[in-house]
């Protein structure tokens, strides 16, 4: 009996420190995460329990990419969040494309990037998404909500967050 004890205590135990261990990502690890490398990335994800889904490498054209998932299905594709670390092999520039399906996430992230004394800069709608521009010192945050059909064909709310310096984004979309 007292070995059965020790097993739940053991058992219990495992789970709570997976669970403890196991997150998603508050904004100021996923900018720690833009400052690091591919392999570097890699490991952090996957010591916070995120699954390596796919990736690409880069071209002298277009930067490459690598994919993970955060609370993924098991039966399905489907996740709590998807994060995308994208990088060149011929400069230093990285991005970072997480996307949120559930609204207190997306909550959080918001208050962050303000806290962080980012500004909206712009709002608008684009292809059928309200797209928001925050900015700050260094860094820009391009947010989009819009809607996605679920398992079940219904529309539920997802958030895109593009993370990239501000010469980056004043290159790529400035003039948009």
């Amino acid at each position: 009996m007292k070995f059965m004890k020790q097993l739940l205590l053991m058992f219990a135990f495992l789970l709570i420190s997976n669970s403890v261990l196991s997150q998603n990502l508050t904004l100021a690890q996923i900018l720690e995460i833009k400052k690091k490398d591919i392999g570097n990335a890699e490991e952090y994800l996957t010591a916070k329990d995120w699954e390596f889904k796919n990736a690409e490498e880069p071209t002298y054209e277009k930067l490459g990419f690598a994919c993970f998932t955060y609370n993924k299905s098991e039966m399905s594709d489907l996740a709590e969040s998807f994060l995308t670390f994208y990088y060149s092999s011929y400069s230093d520039k990285t991005r970072i494309s997480i996307q949120v399906n559930k609204k207190i996430k997306y909550n959080e992230y918001i208050n962050s990037i303000k806290s962080y004394g980012c500004k909206l800069i712009d709002s608008k709608i684009e292809e059928g998404r309200i797209v928001k521009i925050y900015r700050g010192a260094t860094t820009t945050f391009r947010v989009s909500s819009s809607t996605s059909s679920n398992y079940y064909n219904e529309d539920t709310a997802v958030w895109f967050i593009l993370i990239v310096s501000n010469d980056d984004y004043d290159l790529n979309w400035g003039d948009e």
